[in-house]
Order: C-alpha cells, then structure tokens, then sequence
C-alpha cells in the first residue's frame, strides 16, 4: 500500500521539479514570455514560485537573470518530498537490517 504512496509522491516531485528546473533555466537564459511554450511553462509553475517572488531578489549578471524564487521553491518541492516519503515507510528486505 505505501509503495504506491512512495510511487505517486516520487512521480508528482519529479514532474514539479522540472518543470522548475525548466522555469530557472528560461529566466536564466531570459527566453521569450510570449513563446508558447515558456508562457505555459511560466504558467503552469507561477504558483508554485508566488509565495517566494519577494523573498529574495532576482541577480541580473550580464544578459543572465538568476531567478532566487524559482530556485527557493525548488528546494522547498525537495525538501517536501522527502519529508513525505519519511512519512510512509518503505518496504525493508531481510538483508537490509
């Protein structure tokens, strides 16, 4: 039962995760907002980004923008994850303990 718990979170992290990892590298190369494809990806992640927008400050180096929302909210989805999977054990095999 808590495999398919385990299964379902690690599917879900993973998904979130590049989708952030995604949005961080766009900002960081400063892709087109009105392509279709950063739209969507900007859309789909923008709630995920929106309580760390404030925190701290974008840093713009040369024509790079490194992204500190985007990057908080993708270790705050880590962090997360792990600690759900800490939750529901994992199966333990004989030769494990």
């Amino acid at each position: 039962m808590f495999g398919i718990i385990r299964f379902l979170i690690n599917i879900v992290a993973i998904i979130i995760e590049l989708l952030l990892v995604f949005r961080l590298v766009l900002k960081f190369v400063q892709a087109n907002p009105g392509t279709p494809f950063v739209a969507w990806i900007y859309g789909m992640t923008e709630w995920l980004v929106a309580p760390f927008s404030k925190i701290l400050p974008n840093w713009k180096i040369s024509s790079f923008v490194v992204d500190f929302s985007t990057l908080t909210a993708l270790i705050v989805c880590t962090i997360v994850a792990s600690l759900l999977l800490r939750i529901f054990p994992g199966r333990h095999r004989e030769s494990d303990v």
